[in-house]
């Protein structure tokens, strides 16, 4: 097990964050967004059993994953939500607000721009780039639409690691080379088309088709087993 520490420890949660294997970041992400809404609905604790039961985690691995992150919660009582939210993005390297570059000032990208809880989990819709003339200078969320020329200027100037492409299919490939010649070095791919960059740029794919059908094969393993 890992050392205990102080979630106001940077160094330690650094320190920590450099071993952190994908499974335990991709549950702990979970946990991190399932407190914060628990928070919301006024909660100041929340167990594991209750974790597991929102994220579809065994509250024993729950129970695994926070003691391996230094964070310990009261018999009875459960964990501190507040102090959970903090250790978590302290573990995450989520300490600060991150500007992203969103590329696709369409339906999809209008209803991600003017989402309320990006802002609420530190991620801020800086900028909106698209080419069509009809849609640029128009204001989507609270950001006024620029046109995908300006892309690099503005990363930089803004300081954007992320960039999200919410274009059509046809335009992914290319929208993803300008953001790569932008140094953004975190995509969110919208679309379904299979993105070829650099190793040092982490793509992530947002494909509600494959968690339909990962929640499909689980529906009909359970209807299989009542048919038998």
């Amino acid at each position: 097990m890992l050392p205990q520490y102080s979630i106001h420890e940077e160094g330690a949660g650094a320190k920590v964050r450099a071993t952190l294997q994908p499974g335990l970041t991709n549950r702990l992400t979970k946990y991190l967004r399932t407190t914060q809404q628990l928070i919301e609905e006024g909660r100041d604790a929340v167990s594991s059993k209750e974790l597991g039961d929102f994220t579809g985690i065994n509250p024993v691995q729950v129970r695994r994953d926070l003691n391996a992150i230094g964070f310990s919660g009261t018999r009875g009582v459960g964990y501190q939500a507040y102090d959970l939210v903090e250790a978590v993005r302290n573990i995450l390297g989520l300490r600060q607000t991150y500007n992203i570059a969103l590329v696709g000032a369409g339906n999809l990208g209008s209803a991600i721009a003017a989402s309320t809880i990006l802002p609420k989990r530190g991620f801020v819709i800086h900028d909106v780039f698209d080419d069509n003339p009809e849609k640029i200078g128009r204001t989507v969320g609270n950001v006024v639409v620029k046109h995908i020329d300006e892309l690099k200027k503005s990363v930089t100037e803004a300081e954007e690691i992320i960039g999200i492409i919410a274009t059509p299919a046809s335009s992914a490939q290319e929208v993803a080379k300008l953001m790569v010649d932008s140094d953004i070095r975190v995509i969110l791919n919208y679309t379904d088309v299979l993105l070829h960059v650099p190793s040092q740029v982490d793509v992530h794919r947002i494909d509600p088709t494959a968690q339909l059908m990962h929640t499909l094969y689980y529906l009909t393993q359970a209807e299989g087993q009542e048919a038998s």
